[in-house]
């Protein structure tokens, strides 16, 4: 089996004396091509325009997402930026919702856009820690502060675009977080995602899962940004597997997210039986396992399919390390107790993370393939392995004839659901 590996790829050979099984779907359904798809959406993003009564040279910003959640922008944009001239003479701006994450080199950007957007339109990325780019709009019910990028509101409408995929602990990715956290301030994504951690006990808080949006406390509390943020509407897609669109809808935001969220479920939730002795794991290759917080998705979902005390291996490059400089430090202190009680007095963005993964390697041998400093990969509680031949000698030793294993070759995409009723 050929598995990714950052831009390569990894064969691996899996040993008959497993029992083994391959946690591949195929799509439910048929798609029609990904030009006939964008060029629809884009069609019907213009009617909505129409219909909205949006003027002649009407200033738009195009909010899209980073380099660690690629949607085909170089497909996209063309089509849509044409359209949007032609119909309009709109004055466009693009703005990368990247997040809390760290600004890129101008190459990646322009690899992302394409190079001929790149070159034709003003193209920004969201500076999270720019205090004086950020307009404070309102708080949510829970006191989380508002503060967006002031670019939103210097402009006539906006137009989110993203692809949509399990998020670990905000239900799904997309939807309002292009706009929150996406376009915020360093310190409301801080007040947002400390509600992962349970006030009562220190540890993660049960509703936070993949796939919940409805009792989730921190998707909850993002969705209100909704009302602050007037005159916006949404593409949002899913894609495949491999990367390509399959299913895009258009419009109004929370609503289109519930559309093409139930798309996601089909294409992506994998029902199992039972879990497994062995599970080897690839992050799906770059952009899925550029760095290490990136990477955790792809641990977490690969974690639901082996049994406690059982043996993980997940492949995840991590060519720009970490990801966070406040995620190593959490684990100074030792247990996931201590940690929990450590996010309770002083919570820090990706702290979470910290504690999600502190959680995992407590239950499970965890041996991680990466480019990571091996004492780095120790410090966390995980095995360090340089390729997976390595790690799957670390690991064949402690497996019992006759185990039974899983291979899961797009972790950060697949979810697997165990099914206790089967």
């Amino acid at each position: 089996m050929r598995l990714k590996y950052g831009k390569t790829t990894v064969d691996f050979e899996p040993p008959a004396y497993i029992d083994w099984h391959i946690l591949q779907k195929d799509l439910p359904f048929s798609p029609p091509p990904e030009t006939q798809i964008i060029e629809q959406a884009v069609l019907d993003l213009t009617q909505q325009f129409e219909a909205a009564g949006v003027r002649r040279n009407a200033k738009l910003l195009l909010v899209v997402p980073d380099h660690t959640r690629r949607c085909r922008l170089e497909l996209i944009l063309p089509l849509l930026t044409k359209s949007l001239k032609e119909r309009f003479a709109a004055s466009l701006q693009i703005l990368i919702a990247n997040g809390s994450h760290v600004l890129q080199p101008e190459e990646t950007i322009r690899n992302l856009v394409g190079d001929a957007i790149f070159k034709k339109y003003s193209v920004a990325q969201h500076d999270a820690l720019d205090r004086d780019s950020l307009i404070h709009l309102g708080d949510s019910s829970n006191g989380t502060p508002f503060r967006l990028n002031r670019k939103i509101k210097e402009v006539d409408f906006v137009i989110t675009i993203g692809g949509i995929l399990y998020h670990y602990f905000a239900g799904f990715g997309g939807g309002a977080k292009m706009l929150f956290p996406g376009i915020a301030g360093y310190e409301s994504i801080r007040a947002n995602h400390r509600r992962t951690i349970d006030a009562t006990s220190g540890q993660f808080h049960p509703f936070c899962y993949e796939g919940n949006i409805t009792t989730n406390p921190v998707y909850l509390d993002l969705l209100e940004v909704m009302p602050f943020v007037s005159n916006v509407l949404s593409l949002q897609l899913a894609l495949s597997p491999q990367g390509k669109i399959v299913f895009a809808a258009v419009g109004e935001v929370l609503p289109t997210h519930k559309l093409v969220c139930k798309k996601v479920e089909e294409i992506y939730s994998i029902p199992l039986a039972e879990k497994v002795d062995v599970v080897v794991a690839s992050a799906g290759g770059f952009p899925a396992d550029v760095n290490l917080i990136q990477s955790h998705k792809s641990i977490h979902h690969a974690y639901q399919a082996v049994k406690e005390n059982g043996w993980l291996i997940v492949m995840a490059e991590c060519a720009e390390g970490i990801g966070s400089k406040t995620f190593l430090p959490y684990f100074d202190y030792g247990s996931s107790q201590n940690i929990g009680q450590r996010l309770l007095e002083e919570y820090q963005i990706n702290g979470h993370t910290a504690l999600a993964l502190k959680t995992k390697v407590e239950k499970a041998n965890i041996v991680f393939v990466s480019n990571l400093d091996p004492q780095m990969v120790e410090k966390i509680g995980m095995i360090p392995a340089k390729n997976l031949a390595e790690a799957w000698e670390l690991t064949k030793k402690r497996l019992n004839p006759g185990a039974l294993g899983y291979l899961l070759p797009t972790a950060s995409a697949h979810v697997p659901v165990v099914n206790h009723s089967t």
